[in-house]
């Protein structure tokens, strides 16, 4: 055990000691980042970088999913995480079938791009404010205003 440990349990050992937490109580482990997500995220970032220095206009963070779909690093990213079956559905040519009444967005037509979609969608965790803070210069995301509710005496 290294010394954060024992700080730690010492901590909670005292905490419990003194009927602030339950004596059942268990230290939640960290989640790791897995390789997958850190692999298909940065594909995301060099398409992001280059949107964004290039200045288009309207830039979302789907525009920049729908491009890195389409790049040579991903279909590298997909060579070494899946094997098969699974990396042939990736490329899946066929007509992709929306339900008309439910989606509004169509601009995915083949199965294998809504799969490629869906995957970087999952996989990367960052926001569009993040991509521009980062490359773009001079650029400070909003303040975080906490309103507080007003009270009045009645």
């Amino acid at each position: 055990m290294g010394t954060e440990d024992k700080k730690t349990a010492a901590a909670i050992a005292h905490l419990i000691k003194h009927g602030i937490l339950k004596k059942n109580f268990k230290i939640p482990q960290r989640k790791s980042i897995s390789d997958k997500a850190i692999m298909f995220g940065s594909a995301v970032a060099p398409v992001a970088k280059e949107m964004i220095r290039a200045k288009t206009k309207n830039l979302t963070l789907r525009k920049i999913f729908l491009k890195t779909i389409k790049t040579k690093y991903f279909n590298d990213c997909l060579d070494a995480c899946f094997e098969g079956a699974a990396r042939e559905a990736f490329d899946n040519i066929d007509r992709k079938q929306y339900n008309i009444s439910k989606t509004l967005v169509q601009d995915l037509t083949k199965v294998g791009q809504f799969k490629r979609f869906k995957l970087v969608e999952r996989y990367c965790s960052f926001d569009l404010n993040f991509f521009r803070a980062i490359f773009e210069v001079g650029y400070n995301p909003k303040k975080v205003v906490i309103r507080k509710r007003k009270y009045k005496k009645s």
